[in-house]
């Protein structure tokens, strides 16, 4: 029996590290497909647990359990993504470009919401801080002071003139981390400023797992400083969808510790003795995240009303 990190998946064939540091290709067993469990349907806003048929193959980031040439088995799974399609993800490196294009503080909530929801630790890192001049920097700090004092990891980058660059790589260090973010921030010119050379490497290791040219069509696993860099197609379009309105409070954690008149209180505009309305107009809670949750809220409402209309 062996034990390894399954690093590719490509037509049904996986490539595992094993603790030997070596490489292999092997397949899973057929019962390693589907299962039948109950869970709570994502597309759903009830809430509720129904009996699905659910897949049950091993994902990429899985410590898969090697037996007669096969994977019999994998380890049970801290966390796990769909989109990309990845297990076992420490950190999510959220990468938003500080300007060009302009930074949104509501999709940076956004993507914090559904990354809190997969039980996975975000970091924020701000590129193309030399596009600011130094008002608009101090300004940008400010606001994401906030952040951090949340508990927020948030690092500041210039990929272009080597700044900020040590601090991405202790962050790595030891950790499994996929790259996401703004459309535009520069992930790519990031990572090849922390790992010079990377889109060779991973074009050179894609020759060796017998891929080809390298695209990022599926997800990779590429070891650094003791932990892994995902190589992945990206994130889905991000939306509240398998999120109910009872549950989004609970995703803005600068939201707990206030208490409101009413113990159903959904926080909204418009309520009278809502404790998370006075921690706003006495800005304790920063009023672009208030609006983030009433936008997201917003979403949720109209999805619910469409998928239950009939």
């Amino acid at each position: 029996m062996q034990k390894g990190r399954i690093l590719n998946l490509c037509g049904g064939v996986y490539k595992v590290l094993l603790e030997d540091g070596s490489i292999i290709s092997v397949k899973a067993r057929g019962k390693l497909r589907y299962e039948k469990k109950y869970m709570v349907n994502e597309k759903s806003l009830s809430k509720k647990e129904v009996l699905t048929t659910v897949k049950n193959t091993p994902k990429v980031g899985d410590v898969g359990v090697i037996e007669n040439g096969m994977i019999d088995h994998y380890l049970e799974r801290k966390n796990e993504m769909v989109r990309p399609d990845i297990a076992n993800v420490d950190q999510i490196l959220l990468v938003f470009a500080a300007k060009e294009p302009d930074f949104s503080f509501y999709l940076l909530d956004l993507f914090l919401v559904n990354i809190l929801k997969q039980n996975i630790t975000p970091v924020i890192v701000i590129s193309k801080i030399d596009k600011l001049n130094d008002n608009e920097f101090f300004e940008l700090k400010s606001k994401l002071s906030y952040y951090e004092n949340m508990g927020y990891k948030v690092l500041y980058v210039d990929s272009k003139h080597n700044k900020g660059i040590d601090d991405v790589r202790e962050v790595l260090r030891g950790k499994i981390t996929v790259l996401s973010g703004q459309t535009g921030a520069g992930k790519s010119t990031l990572i090849n400023a922390v790992v010079p050379g990377f889109s060779l490497k991973t074009q050179e290791i894609s020759q060796a797992l017998g891929r080809g040219k390298h695209t990022t069509r599926e997800t990779s696993l590429y070891p650094y400083l003791g932990g892994f860099i995902g190589d992945t197609p990206g994130f889905s379009k991000l939306d509240v969808l398998g999120i109910s309105k009872d549950e989004l409070a609970s995703l803005f954690i600068d939201f707990n510790g206030y208490t409101c008149k009413f113990r159903d209180c959904n926080h909204t505009e418009g309520i009278k003795g809502c404790g998370i309305h006075l921690a706003v107009d006495s800005n304790k809670i920063l009023r672009s995240r208030y609006e983030s949750y009433n936008k997201m809220y917003k979403e949720i409402l109209k999805k619910w009303k469409y998928l239950y209309q009939y």
